[in-house]
């Protein structure tokens, strides 16, 4: 078996390499710009799932979480806790084209059908969440439950060759 020269195996490591750093950069920029980098790089077009920028934040005793929803009627987002996962989604409408408004040059803005699911990092009392719509912001208020306590649980010992009830 003969071994590759070691010229054009050098350049395949160049070419590896190339394809190793466009890829990091793409990573870099998906995690700095979030779903504006999809954008940005053609892979999800009009109409297309977006995801709300969120932030949540732990206290002693409440779990916060704001969500960035500007132009969508916060009265139209479905909204729903299950476990600890918070789950919100919705649509928010894209600017007419062309006709009598005119003629769309540049569309930054996000539109389409967004859905979002955010783990909670505590458990909650969904009986006492509460959210508020401002600014384009919503605000969700989770009053946090107090962990349950570890309590011993006897074991009955049955003696005999009846097995135990299931």
């Amino acid at each position: 078996m003969s071994r590759p020269e070691p010229q054009s195996e050098s350049r395949l490591m160049a070419s590896v390499d190339k394809l190793r750093h466009e890829f990091d950069r793409w990573i870099d920029a998906a995690v700095v710009q979030g779903g504006r980098a999809l954008d940005n790089l053609g892979l999800r077009g009009v109409d297309k799932p977006w995801y709300p920028a969120v932030d949540v934040l732990e206290t002693a005793d409440s779990v916060l979480v704001f969500v960035d929803l500007p132009g969508v009627d916060a009265a139209a987002v479905d909204v729903s806790v299950a476990g600890n996962m918070l789950t919100f989604k919705g649509e928010k409408a894209q600017l007419a084209a062309g006709g009598a408004e005119g003629t769309v040059h540049t569309r930054e803005r996000t539109s389409g059908p967004f859905e979002r699911s955010i783990p909670l990092p505590a458990a909650v009392d969904v009986e006492s969440a509460s959210a508020e719509a401002r600014d384009g912001v919503i605000r969700f208020r989770f009053t946090k439950t107090s962990p349950s306590k570890a309590r011993p649980i006897q074991i009955a010992v049955r003696r005999g060759d009846t097995p135990p009830p299931v």
